[in-house]
């Protein structure tokens, strides 16, 4: 009898920390989704900062293709704003890459 009401309370202690373990889990996916959206929202307003030379009524009157030739030809004399934005989103995926794997691997060795 007493060695039933010890394994029911392995049990339960054991369901209780893998319940936990599952929990930061997702609380971890929570933090990663908020961190990725933080940082694409920066690459919008980078990308946006794209397009800063162009008079707003130009940019509301035309066709997003037109606009992104204009801003291609400013960025023909420096292309420095487009190469940061796209290193700083490479290296963002690559650290986000790392921390989903290990997420990843947290949950299925559960």
């Amino acid at each position: 009898m007493q060695s039933t009401i010890m394994t029911e309370n392995t049990q339960q202690q054991t369901n209780l920390e893998a319940t936990e373990k599952m929990r930061q889990a997702v609380m971890r996916l929570r933090e990663l989704m908020d961190l990725m959206q933080g940082h694409l929202d920066e690459a919008e307003r980078a990308y946006a900062g794209l397009f800063a030379h162009i008079a707003p009524d130009v940019l509301s009157t035309t066709h997003e293709k037109e606009n992104q030739r204009l801003a291609a030809l400013r960025l023909l004399d420096n292309p420095q704003p487009l190469a940061h934005t796209v290193l700083d989103l490479q290296s963002h995926a690559r650290t986000f890459e790392r921390e989903f794997e290990a997420l990843y691997g947290h949950i299925v060795t559960e």
